[in-house]
């Protein structure tokens, strides 16, 4: 079964960078976080439309 996501909204708050290193650490926090929230909107979709 598959299901479409029309819309996918993206919150990121942006600070000062401190140096690159911590740069590259905020972004792939960020990365992780996106993916966690894609992850649960997919899994909530999928209950949602369980009885199709």
């Amino acid at each position: 079964m598959a299901i479409e996501i029309r819309e996918l909204l993206i919150k990121v708050k942006i600070d000062e960078p401190l140096n690159n290193s911590s740069d590259e650490l905020a972004f792939q926090k960020m990365k992780q976080s996106i993916l966690k929230e894609c992850k649960k909107e997919i899994r909530k979709q999928l209950r949602k439309n369980k009885d199709r």
